[in-house]
């Protein structure tokens, strides 16, 4: 993901959370909000709960990598996907393929 895609400061984390649209699946809870920019910009959070330091990293870059696929960049929205606790590491291409579908569920429903 470029920069200029990215969700990095703590108060837009919390306006999305707080006033955006919420989408639940097993592994994942995707909030989004429409933006004013022209392209779309996505933040991922891994808390605690989901393992030690160096398991939050692999979660965040197995994810991220799945964005990269999944994503409409031309779309303006502003998405954070928090990742629960169930998710698992070694399954990504199923978890793949469902956070494709929540993603196709917030496009609907912020259309």
């Amino acid at each position: 993901m470029k920069k200029e895609n990215t969700v990095k400061s703590h108060r837009d984390f919390d306006r999305i959370i707080h006033s955006g649209v919420k989408v639940k699946s097993t592994h994942f809870s995707l909030f989004g909000v429409k933006s004013d920019a022209g392209c779309a910009r996505v933040g991922v959070a891994v808390g605690k709960s989901n393992g030690k330091a160096v398991v939050r990293v692999r979660i965040k870059r197995q994810v991220r990598a799945m964005i990269a696929k999944a994503m409409d960049w031309t779309w303006p929205v502003d998405i954070i996907i928090v990742i629960r606790p169930t998710y698992s590491p070694g399954e990504f291409a199923s978890l793949e393929i469902e956070l494709t579908t929540l993603l196709d569920k917030a496009k609907e429903l912020l259309n």
